[in-house]
């Protein structure tokens, strides 16, 4: 359910989308701020109504102050020439999702900095507004409360363990000093799992002792979730590094059947989806990539009518921004096939040819294969 995307817009070139579960985190900080916070911070000052539009416009303005720092890495990324594909809010926060992975320290240092002096910048904006709005008290209140967040927002995100904005800036700068990314993100990662247990601890110390059921329980999971990055965060380097000078065109699957169109849906599931093990597949004309059909998309249909449908009704079209090419370095596909999940990648020539695919299960694999017998650092 978590890994659906809803596309709001884009700026500056950039798609903004937003997960599934942020619409969750929304009404629960909402409900946070209008059952608890504003009525106890601020009794009798507010009607009801007028308390939780109050909430409301509080959430909507901390998801906005989360973007706008998003934004901040992903401007300075792309004059870095690092392309920016997207940027997500999703349960615990943002993430600006790269074309690729950065290859000097100097701009990752730039990026990582970026966002915690554009919380700074809102900081100071959103308390002048409170200021200046002082005698309308529903302005002032609901300016001042976002800027006191942001506050927050900057000491977490200042914290030196990886992925946190601060252990990328440490990670920088042990990596510009030693020349060793691998040595860097180790230590920045180390950090950061030690924080995400401190949080977890403070969680449950929190939820046990004090009965702060919600801030509680939000601190395990979000501790829990930092853990989880960091460890990933390291393997995807490691990885890697693994990888070396591999190109997609050395890694790729040349022997791959790919579907026509005109295949009717009961074809396309005994000859291609049970007998390839696979969610997804490459549809060709001609041998030109025309589109990818899924398996969840074939659920959808009821059984008895899927002799009557073509594979070309119900494919999707390919970006090509999800395509790979036979030259690109292989370690580029780790993020849409380890990542996001994704359960094949094709492999197209510049005429648009279908040369190959990449699976999940063969790049997993291969990961595997070349890590081990790598040496250890």
């Amino acid at each position: 359910m978590f890994k659906r995307n809803l596309r709001l817009f884009t700026l500056l070139g950039i798609p903004v989308e937003i997960n599934i579960s942020w619409l969750f985190v929304l009404a629960l900080v909402t409900w946070s701020f209008g059952s608890g916070f504003y009525p106890e911070s601020y009794p009798g000052l507010f009607a009801p109504v007028t308390m939780w539009i109050l909430s409301l416009l509080t959430a909507l303005l901390l998801f906005l102050s989360i973007l706008i720092h998003e934004f901040s890495h992903a401007i300075v990324a792309s004059r870095g020439g690092l392309p920016i594909r997207r940027i997500t809010l999703f349960m615990f926060g943002g993430v600006a999702q790269m074309g690729h992975e950065v290859e000097e320290p100097s701009l990752e240092l730039r990026m990582a900095a970026a966002g915690p002096l554009m919380t700074l910048v809102l900081v100071g904006v959103l308390f002048g507004l409170a200021f200046l709005t002082g005698s309308v008290p529903f302005l002032s209140i609901l300016l001042g409360t976002v800027g006191a967040i942001n506050i927050g927002i900057f000491i977490f995100n200042m914290v030196p363990g990886f992925p946190l904005d601060g252990g990328r800036i440490l990670r920088a700068i042990i990596w510009k000093r030693t020349g060793d990314i691998r040595h860097a993100t180790r230590i920045a990662a180390g950090v950061g799992k030690v924080f995400s247990y401190i949080l977890v601890a403070g969680g449950a110390f929190s939820f046990l002792v004090y009965d702060n059921v919600v801030s509680g329980i939000w601190m395990v999971f979000i501790g829990l979730f930092l853990r989880q990055a960091a460890v990933r965060s390291y393997r995807q380097v490691v990885w890697k590094k693994s990888l070396g000078e591999l190109k997609v065109e050395e890694i790729m699957r040349t022997d791959f059947p790919a579907v026509d169109p005109s295949t009717d849906l009961e074809s396309l599931i005994r000859h291609f989806f049970l007998r390839y093990h696979l969610y997804s597949m490459p549809v060709t004309v001609h041998g030109i990539l025309t589109g990818i059909v899924y398996l969840d998309d074939v659920k959808e249909i009821d059984s008895g009518s899927r002799a009557g449908i073509r594979t070309g009704e119900i494919m999707r079209k390919v970006p090509a921004s999800s395509l790979a090419k036979p030259e690109d370095p292989a370690w580029v596909l780790f993020v849409p096939l380890m990542q996001q999940g994704r359960d094949i990648i094709p492999v197209a020539g510049p005429d648009g040819l279908l040369v190959g695919v990449v699976t999940r299960r063969d790049y997993s694999a291969l990961l595997d294969v070349m890590s081990s017998v790598q040496p250890r650092r």
